[in-house]
């Protein structure tokens, strides 16, 4: 075993014995580093999140025993992933890691919406692993490459044979990161899972795509240009698509789900616009496409899981995850409130929070672009285009959350009667709220990491330094100081002569009710009634009767259309493919005698020629 270091912060680990497939060792790297801080920090969160969440009081000794089991492997198992150099160890701590994830997502066998979405989700990773099975054999027997730190920029992209290793990269590992329309197995895993297991999945598992996305970029020199348009197209197709189908949520942890595909498509954008930016020589797209990317990797990976913390502490006391369910909860669980409302202001891009400092990176750079007269100009302005629809939907989508959720009445009794979570499960959504205060005032933080991550992905020179993230410090920090100090004001001011009890105002009639709310579906109606094309509404209503009508049910729900087309098209294939099984199978021994004779003599042709 011996350790080398090398250029930059690289550290490479070598077991002392060889296999057919190359040594077992270890690389790391600033990527590496950066990838590691969420596993590391999310899985601490989980952890302290669990102690009451799934206690063993609540859940039973065998499954509390399980629970933490799979927690703790599954930590180990993705910190064993990025750190692995060689194909074949990398291989395995994936196939690894995604089994653990199943066993994870139906750790409750009672639960059989969880063990429906593990049964998917299985599916989806084991085609994505045969993608990633071929891509690394084709590596080793067309370039003899057996690790990932000897493949880097080794690869002309402008060949057939290219094309196909970064195509099958971007399947298998879109699957896992949910790039469009690679997702489907997403929205239930996340929705059906535990919380803290759906704050891993979510905030650190699909992660692992985006480092294989990342790290299969920089294997190749002189990329054709079509591969950056690709990825772009399927950031954006993922980002507005993603945004949208929340919006038609009524379930909170669907909700978030569909979420995370929003926030992949905004990193798949800044990848997509890196790649651009190599086939273009464009340092500036380079530097800050790549930067910006997995500067959003990391804030994904805080306010995240601090959303589904904090979903997860309303679930646990109302026991529904129907958000048209709730209503006043910030009466009752004020800190959830707040824990909730710092992750929608930081999912949705907003100053002055760390989603909006990456956010910020990827306009930076494209605005830079454009000021410097530089080549890409058309991903550019679509990009800025695709960015902006995407922050508004997201904003849009979490005024309805927060507004339905925590503010108005209550809708049902016992949200009344409801107290805050215990210290274990704020805790986290404390710690997590600090640290995304501080990358969003202080994003300079992270420049010199992120700034020499992207030099990996250049073979020109780049400055070492983002300088626009200093300069973004300083305004934030001026900023910040005068809202405190304009909110102190107000406080001082009007003390005392804020009405703490008091009904939303509801067009004139004195005496509201929790049924003259908003609704999920009413207030999402204007922007669902524009993308009416991506959803399938499913509408039921029971027939009046008499001339006094008592009650009157309706149902109303936006539906994932992409899903329900993926699903009708699996069901034709199945369904041909059992037809010809039942032509080929049919049982006569006469046809299989027939089926080897014709084997036989089309060897027999093959040999002769």
């Amino acid at each position: 075993m011996f350790l080398t270091y090398q250029q930059h912060f690289v550290i490479s680990l070598k077991l002392p014995f060889e296999t057919i497939f190359g040594s077992f060792s270890i690389f790391i790297d600033e990527i590496t580093l950066l990838f590691l801080i969420p596993i590391y920090t999310i899985s601490a969160m989980s952890a302290i999140y669990s102690i009451s969440y799934w206690s063993t009081a609540k859940k039973g000794y065998i499954l509390s025993v399980k629970y933490r089991i799979f927690l703790s492997f599954f930590t180990l198992c993705m910190i064993f992933l990025v750190i692995a150099d060689n194909f074949v160890m990398f291989l395995m701590c994936w196939e690894i890691m995604s089994l653990l994830a199943y066993f994870f997502i139906t750790v409750d066998e009672a639960n059989s919406e969880a063990q429906s979405a593990g049964y998917l989700y299985i599916i989806a990773t084991h085609t994505g692993v045969i993608a990633l099975f071929g891509m690394f054999a084709i590596l080793q027997m067309q370039f003899g490459f057996f690790d990932f730190s000897s493949t880097v920029g080794q690869i002309d992209g402008n060949t057939g044979i290219a094309s196909v290793i970064f195509l099958l990269g971007i399947f298998g590992f879109g699957l896992k990161a949910g790039i469009f329309p690679l997702y489907f197995w997403l929205p239930t895993a996340h929705a059906s899972a535990p919380v803290a297991a759906s704050a891993l999945l979510s905030g650190v598992m699909i992660k692992m795509g985006i480092y294989g996305v990342v790290r299969v970029a920089s294997l190749f020199v002189n990329i054709p240009p079509w591969w950056g348009w690709m990825v772009l197209g399927l950031g954006i197709i993922s980002g507005i698509l993603g945004v949208v189908y929340a919006i038609a949520q009524h379930d909170i942890k669907k909700l978030l789900a569909y979420h995370s595909i929003e926030n992949i498509g905004i990193i798949v954008i800044g990848i997509g616009l890196g790649i651009l930016g190599q086939s273009h020589n464009n340092e500036t797209l380079v530097l800050f496409g790549f930067a910006g990317a997995l500067f959003h990797v990391i804030n994904h990976a805080l306010f995240k899981p601090l959303l589904f913390y904090s979903a997860g502490s309303i679930i646990e006391k109302y026991h529904t995850r129907d958000i048209s369910h709730y209503g006043g909860i910030i009466k009752a669980q004020p800190y959830t409130a707040l824990f909730f409302l710092i992750g929608a202001v930081a999912i949705s891009g907003l100053p002055p929070l760390n989603g909006f400092a990456s956010e910020w990176l990827l306009y930076m750079g494209m605005f830079k672009s454009i000021l410097s007269n530089q080549n890409a100009l058309i991903p550019v302005f679509t990009g800025i285009v695709a960015l902006s629809i995407i922050g508004g939907l997201a904003l849009a989508c979490f005024v309805k959350v927060f507004g339905i959720t925590f503010l108005g009445k209550p809708r049902k009794i016992e949200l009344l009667h409801a107290k805050e979570s215990s210290w274990s499960m704020l805790f986290p959504m404390a710690f997590l709220s600090v640290i995304i205060f501080i990358l969003g005032i202080f994003p300079s933080t992270m420049e010199g990491l992120l700034s020499t991550c992207a030099t990996l992905f250049s073979h020109h020179p780049l400055k070492p330094q983002l300088g626009i993230m200093t300069d973004l410090s300083y305004a934030y920090i001026w900023l910040s100081g005068i809202f405190l100090t304009l909110g102190a004001v107000f406080l001082v001011i009007f003390k005392g002569k804020i009405k703490k009890d008091i009904d939303t105002w509801a067009c004139a009639f004195p005496y509201t009710t929790p049924k003259m709310q908003y609704t999920p579906a009413s207030l999402a109606q204007m922007i669902m009634y524009i993308f009416n094309w991506t959803l399938k509404i499913e509408k039921s209503e029971l027939p009046q009767s008499g001339f006094f009508h008592q009650k009157h049910v309706f149902y109303f729900h936006n539906n994932d259309k992409t899903i329900y087309l993926l699903t009708t098209l699996s069901n034709i294939y199945v369904l041909f493919a059992s037809k010809v099984k039942s032509i080929v199978h049919n049982g006569y021994m006469g046809i299989y005698v027939l089926y080897i004779f014709a084997t036989l003599i089309a060897m027999l042709l093959y040999v002769s020629h």
